[in-house]
């Protein structure tokens, strides 16, 4: 067993795919290469699908590059925490969270991000405190000390916004008049 040539673009695709400093014209190229030796290369669709949404913003593209991802291969786990990062993003929660409990069924995908995501879209409708079940429920699949902090983090950042919407008690008057006759 070895690399196939589309496997071999598709990191050639993905080294140069390095962030800030990402030669684009590389990146493309190699993932061109890479789909024209294997039209449904798992990895090669799915970083286009990546790079259509994140860097481009062109959801409906994406989605096609997922959805044919998922069509060929419904084992390749790598889809799911992405393509309903982005659904999300494109406000399909409904769509997402079809796509959450179905890939919960899948052998490896990673439980903690699915449940991060559920999460994430409890968040985005306002049920503060259903999100943080989500969350609860992701840290204890988390198998990594950052991973973990992250989710704390989230869980800090969603009980301020439970603050934000408890209305603020009135200071009684007596106080007040106590305070200006000292």
């Amino acid at each position: 067993m070895g690399l196939t040539t589309a496997d071999s673009y598709y990191l050639k695709a993905k080294a140069a795919c390095g962030g800030f400093a990402s030669d684009w014209e590389e990146v493309c190229e190699a993932l061109n290469y890479a789909l024209s030796y294997d039209e449904n290369h798992e990895a090669s669709l799915c970083l286009l699908g990546d790079i259509y949404a994140k860097h481009l913003g062109m959801y409906a593209q994406a989605f096609e590059c997922f959805d044919k991802l998922i069509a060929a291969n419904a084992d390749y786990v790598e889809t799911y925490p992405r393509y309903i990062l982005y659904l999300i993003w494109n406000y399909d929660m409904e769509r997402a969270a079809k796509l959450i409990d179905f890939a919960f069924t899948i052998k490896g995908v990673d439980k903690s991000k699915l449940a991060w995501l559920s999460s994430y879209i409890e968040e985005t409708k306002g049920n503060y405190k259903q999100s943080l079940k989500h969350l609860k429920v992701a840290k204890k699949n988390v198998y990594n000390d950052y991973y973990f902090g992250f989710m704390e983090d989230e869980a800090s950042r969603i009980k301020k916004k439970i603050k934000l919407d408890k209305p603020k008690k009135k200071k009684s008057r007596k106080k007040k008049r106590s305070k200006k006759k000292k």
